[in-house]
């Protein structure tokens, strides 16, 4: 189909389904609300002094090593780190840039605050690309930058869905502008930096960007007429459309991924899993306000999607949601290694949705336009003001607790255990958030911890530590109470732990010291022990 036609046929499908009233405020469009969201999205990770992301710790560990570059006698005796292409890459590659320029954890704290703000920046530019203009709802999507698996330090996920975002704001307006060729100039390179920064990253770009072309070429209403052979033949011109999105795969053909094998697949559909994860978008310290706060998000949707109008601009990006809840519906929770595969997707899906929505506003009052983008962004302000306050407390424990590590020798063997309730639950909601503090040995000390995870084929550190047995990776530092019906009981883990490996024992719960057989107590902090291992 020629360039021009398109360009005509995306043109007519986006026209606005209805403007906003004479009385939208003029702050909704003025640019310092962008620059008041950004910033707002920096605070809640600037102010604390360590950024008390969960999984954290473990990424600063593996970029200890990684920028490294072997230079240290004591890393290179336990971890080595051999690059390949893998689509799990994009901090790796940020933090081999700016480590050498601002230091290892400064780095690190650049690129984490930058990801929450890509987001919300991500999250604004794809309103004015599918709706010309900020829309109410799309102001209550901006708290979803600290979504659950920003909070879990999912690093390269939420820095590639923010990225993706942006990728599909810009697909979007490249559309509506008629710059069809040129998408192949830009999205060759771009969706293959996507797939580096992460897998997930590129699918979701691919799911939202063909649904979008495919609604730009079939309705519904064309069924009577074309019936099944119309929608295949629209399907097939939109796979067109979109075939510049497949360039990562033509590198996989030219750069073979490490055949490192990969890890289980497991954890088919839990029902109850499944609801929960529903409530946990914004899931971080205080219960009844995380889940009032999703409810809030879901009931939007809900609401949008009753007063819709027909809107064939966001038709596609509604199409886009639909595919990403089925697939959120069939995914296990492991996939090939990487945890909580399907939980991530729910609040993308939000995101998309809320910025989509194009309802029937009330002429006044709190449905209104004017009353909803109050409303909005209220609610925006009140989660990021929120964020900051729990992030900083959580820091500021955090940091009492590493404080331990300064009476750790550098070289030395550290045996993290985290001490966990007996059963996994969503329960206590403020979930344990210094499970990985054993990287910051490994980065701060140089020395060797258990708590690097290891994924096959997706992971590029390697752990060298024969002796430490079971207790080389993550999965030996998680430990339950002595009262639990468990195999890995505190009491258990101290009897197996091989004491010819490791120099030190870090029990992280509470400043209750235990006896520990061979060990005596060397530090306490407000929330761990630190025990030496005696000759």
């Amino acid at each position: 189909m020629p360039d021009e036609t398109i360009a005509r046929l995306h043109a007519a499908k986006a026209a606005v389904p209805s403007l906003p009233p004479s009385s939208e405020p003029r702050w909704l469009q003025s640019p310092w609300l962008w620059l008041v969201a950004m910033l707002l999205a920096a605070l809640p990770l600037v102010l604390p002094p360590v950024a008390p992301l969960t999984d954290l710790g473990g990424h600063l560990g593996h970029y200890a090593v990684q920028v490294d570059h072997g230079r240290s006698a004591d890393l290179a005796r336990w971890y080595s780190f051999h690059w390949n292409l893998i689509p799990n890459l994009g901090v790796d590659i940020l933090m081999e840039g700016l480590a050498p320029l601002l230091g290892l954890e400064p780095a690190l704290r650049a690129v984490t605050v930058g990801i929450p703000v890509l987001q919300v920046l991500g999250i604004l530019c794809l309103a004015r690309s599918v709706q010309g203009r900020i829309t109410p709802l799309a102001l209550f999507a901006l708290p979803l930058a600290y979504c659950y698996p920003v909070q879990f330090g999912f690093l390269n996920f939420a820095l590639g869905q923010a990225l993706a975002t942006l990728a599909l704001a810009l697909w979007i307006c490249m559309g509506r502008r008629g710059w069809i060729a040129a998408r192949w100039v830009v999205f060759v390179p771009l969706s293959c930096a996507l797939w580096v920064c992460h897998l997930v990253a590129w699918v979701l770009l691919g799911v939202f960007a063909g649904m979008d072309e495919l609604a730009h070429r079939w309705s519904p209403r064309d069924w009577a007429a074309g019936g099944l052979r119309a929608l295949l033949w629209a399907g097939l011109r939109a796979g067109l459309a979109t075939s510049c999105l497949v360039a990562p795969q033509v590198l996989r053909i030219v750069w073979p991924l490490p055949a490192s094998g990969h890890g289980p697949t497991e954890d088919f559909f839990n029902p109850a899993l499944k609801i929960t994860y529903l409530l946990m978008p914004l899931r971080d310290r205080w219960l009844v306000w995380d889940v009032a706060g999703a409810l809030l998000l879901l009931g939007l949707v809900w609401w949008s999607l009753r007063r819709g109008e027909q809107c064939a601009r966001s038709l596609g990006l509604w199409w886009g949601c639909g595919v990403l809840a089925v697939a959120y519906v069939l995914l296990p929770a492991t996939l090939i290694g990487a945890s909580l595969v399907d939980m991530r997707l729910v609040p993308f899906v939000l995101i998309v949705a809320l910025v989509a929505a194009t309802p029937r506003y009330a002429g006044k009052g709190w449905l209104s336009w004017s009353g909803l983008a109050g409303l909005g962004l209220g609610f925006a302000i009140a989660r990021l003001l929120g964020n900051s306050l729990s992030l900083w407390l959580a820091g500021q424990a955090m940091a009492a607790d590493l404080a331990a590590l300064d009476t750790v020798p550098r070289g030395s063997r550290v045996a993290s255990l985290v001490v966990e309730t007996c059963t996994v639950s969503i329960l206590p909601w403020r979930r344990e958030r210094r499970t990985h503090l054993g990287g910051y040995a490994i980065a701060r000390r140089h020395a060797f911890s258990n708590e690097q995870w290891m994924v096959p084929g997706g992971h590029l550190l390697q752990v060298h530590a024969p002796l430490a047995g079971s207790f080389a990776t993550d999965d030996s530092e998680f430990a339950k109470l002595d009262g639990c019906d468990k195999p890995n009981t505190i009491s258990r883990r101290l009897a197996e732990l091989p004491r010819a490996a490791f120099d030190y024992v870090w029990i992280i719960d509470t400043d209750r010291v235990r006896p520990v057989a061979g060990a005596v107590a060397v530090r306490r902090t407000p929330g761990s022990v630190l025990y030496r291992i005696v000759r």
